[in-house]
């Protein structure tokens, strides 16, 4: 009789432990916060891009333009587009699901390179990396309307960031906006 009883407060005790703790975790934040390790955030890479390659100011058809985007120590993504007959190329807007983004230390940036490879001359198009993971529209507005010819010079560009007025964007590029 004894046993039983014993058993019983046990289980008891093990059940109101439990149920406090199912509470507690779904009338607080803290369910979302302790498991947001686990969910899966959307990571914004690159937004669409549009642009013209041209040498001194003749359109360059048919040439391969090259997208590498990464997102912290990630594999870098590549894809490829030809330049029509004006010489125009365009890539679509590229979005990831990571759950790194929900790691209390992650410090992640992305990376955005487009270059080309010309008369076996590398021309770099664009690159910058960015701190966050969401779509920026000063990046967006300029990669919208890259105008490239290859006789231009490689600069650095700051661009100002309309998220957090304290950072500003370096990007290096021959093209202009």
């Amino acid at each position: 009789m004894k046993f039983k009883l014993l058993n019983f407060k046990a289980a008891s005790v093990f059940m109101v432990v439990l149920g406090s703790f199912l509470l507690f975790l779904s009338s607080t934040q803290a369910a979302a916060d302790m498991f947001a390790f686990l969910k899966k955030y959307d990571v914004h890479l690159c937004p669409e891009v549009h642009g013209r390659i041209t040498l001194e100011g003749k359109p360059l058809p048919n040439i391969e333009i090259l997208r590498g985007l990464t997102y912290g120590d990630d594999d870098e993504l590549i894809d490829k587009v030809m330049t029509d007959e004006q010489g125009v190329f365009s890539f679509s807007e590229k979005n990831i699901r990571s759950r790194r983004p929900g790691s209390m230390l992650d410090e992640s940036s992305t990376r955005q390179v487009i270059n080309i490879n010309y008369n076996n001359k590398d021309y770099l198009l664009w690159y910058t990396r960015e701190r966050g993971i969401n779509y920026n529209k000063v990046i967006a507005d300029r990669l919208q309307k890259l105008n490239c010819d290859l006789t231009n010079s490689e600069e650095e560009f700051e661009l100002s960031n309309l998220e957090d007025s304290r950072l500003e964007y370096i990007v290096h590029s021959i093209c202009r906006w």
